[in-house]
């Protein structure tokens, strides 16, 4: 199985996990009642892991930014130090140093707030996330099981839709296109069957000995020529 091919599996194992919690989330919110509460709750969380993922994100930017300048700087530095070039030369390197090492301040102060944002983000969506659990706990005690099971089943969503995303993102955005293309066309939202011997397990249709060929071959993802699914050989 090539590396798109792999991939694209493994990106149908996500999307069936998050099918799998968003049906459980759906089912014990139900159960649980006070819809209205509930989803209040589930708003507060989303907000505030989005807050620590923009956090996240901007302290990622900072710390890369300034990890580039300190490897100009360090380069810089050494040639200055060596000597080599015509004084004029020199004298720009020395002038831009100057620049490069104001600019490194003013990143490693931005780096630095990007920590502080962070942890103070992190502190937050912990305290709304014990705050929701109590409250939802308040709201039937009865149902502390249940309660539970949904907070275990909302981070295991949060969790997958994060692999998710940093899936995609290394796909190729060809094999992502065609994925979602043909998961919103097949009746049943499978878009990818397993090649069994000659088999498309998903339209059980013998397929003929060129085509399973090239579906093992080929670093592309190939479509069932009879269901349209994206095949995949394990073997």
């Amino acid at each position: 199985m090539s590396e798109r091919t792999r991939a694209i599996s493994a990106l149908w194992r996500l999307d069936s996990e998050l099918q799998r919690a968003e049906s459980l989330i759906a089912s014990l919110t139900s159960q649980l009642g006070d819809q209205v509460k509930v989803k209040a709750a589930d708003l507060a969380i989303r907000r505030a892991q989005e807050g620590v993922a923009r956090a996240k994100s901007a302290q990622k930017d900072a710390e890369f930014a300034l990890a580039q300048l300190e490897t100009r700087i360090k380069e810089h530095t050494t040639l200055l130090w060596s000597g080599r070039g015509s004084p004029r030369d020199l004298e720009a390197l020395r002038v831009e140093l100057e620049r490069e090492s104001v600019r490194r301040t003013s990143l490693e102060e931005l780096a630095l707030g990007a920590m502080e944002v962070t942890a103070r983000a992190e502190r937050d969506a912990a305290r709304v996330e014990a705050n929701v659990a109590k409250a939802l706990a308040d709201l039937k005690s009865g149902n502390a099981t249940r309660v539970a099971e949904r907070t275990d089943a909302l981070a295991r969503r949060a969790e997958t839709s994060q692999q998710r995303a940093t899936l995609v993102a290394s796909m190729d955005p060809t094999d992502v296109a065609a994925y979602d293309r043909i998961r919103a066309r097949i009746g049943d939202g499978v878009p990818v069957a397993e090649l069994s011997g000659a088999r498309c397990e998903g339209c059980r249709t013998d397929l003929p000995s060129g085509f399973v060929q090239r579906v093992r071959r080929e670093a592309a993802p190939l479509s069932c020529p009879s269901c349209g699914r994206l095949l995949h050989a394990t073997a």
